[in-house]
């Protein structure tokens, strides 16, 4: 059995997050799941289908409002504008999940720190944390969070009182990284390339110039990302483009688990790959 069921909707890209949360933490029927950084919400309809209840905390409300459709499609999901570092706005949340996490949004938060003690809070006691992302150079850095060393961030778990925990890597196995370039990201850029190519072509030169502005920006919030200004168009999509992922994700799942985890940081350097949190409150 695929370890990923096959979702209609959201749209979504390949669920490389959802697969690593899969094989690297269990989650039960019975559980009581929050999700911090919602986005397109695919994760947190996801995993509404395999515990107790889901709620996803998103900062933004443009984001939560297009996203209310979920909550008739899954009747244990509620979508809520919250900010992750502002505790008065999950106050009333306080140690209600048995369950947290969080993918790819830690590097768009400020404040570190405010967001572990946000953890810690939302957890009831015992309850287990998984939070992941990328820790990228300071060059190429697309969000404005990053860390030096693994002691860095273990600083702010330690002080919001959060025990046991794990700091590691995610690497994709050869088998699976490559057969996700050459069938997943691959035409995937050749379509976002193709299209790009369309819209220089018919654009003024104004609008030309407007594009490239645009580009040396990175949005720090789902609704400044492409992906947001066509999700209408995504979401009509979404039940055949979501087919594809999942057929890809069965092949992937041939070779065994498609992650394993470096908790030495032998593979790649901490300042350089996918990091991966995990413990208990």
């Amino acid at each position: 059995m695929s370890k990923v069921e096959y979702i209609a909707y959201p749209p979504t890209s390949f669920p490389l997050r959802d697969l690593l949360v899969l094989e690297h933490f269990p989650i039960g029927l019975d559980d009581h799941l929050c999700e911090i950084g919602v986005g397109s919400g695919a994760t947190a309809a996801r995993f509404a289908r395999r515990c107790a209840h889901v709620t996803g905390f998103e900062i933004s409300a443009s984001t939560v409002d297009l996203l209310r459709y979920l909550e008739v499609r899954h009747l244990n999901l509620d979508l809520v504008v919250a900010d992750a570092v502002n505790t008065d706005s999950l106050e009333r949340y306080q140690h209600r999940f048995t369950r947290l996490l969080s993918c790819d949004t830690l590097e768009h938060v400020t404040d570190p720190g405010a967001f572990f003690r946000t953890v810690a809070r939302l957890l009831r006691p015992g309850g287990r944390f998984f939070v992941t992302f990328p820790n990228e150079p300071q060059a190429l850095m697309h969000g404005v969070t990053r860390f030096d060393t693994p002691a860095e961030l273990a600083e702010h778990l330690c002080a919001a009182g959060l025990r046991e925990h794990r700091i590691g890597s995610a690497r994709l196995r050869p088998q699976a990284a490559w057969l996700i370039q050459s069938l997943g990201w691959k035409p995937l850029q050749l379509l976002h390339q193709l299209r790009a190519r369309v819209a220089r072509a018919s654009a003024t030169p104004a609008a030309r110039s407007s594009t490239r502005l645009a580009a040396g920006s990175n949005p720090q919030v789902f609704d400044e990302t492409d992906f947001f200004r066509r999700y209408h168009l995504w979401r009509r999509l979404a039940p055949a483009v979501n087919l594809y992922w999942h057929g890809l994700m069965r092949v992937v799942e041939l070779g065994g688990d498609a992650f394993e985890m470096d908790w030495e940081f032998r593979r790649k350097p901490f300042v350089c790959t996918q990091i991966v949190v995990t413990g208990s409150a």
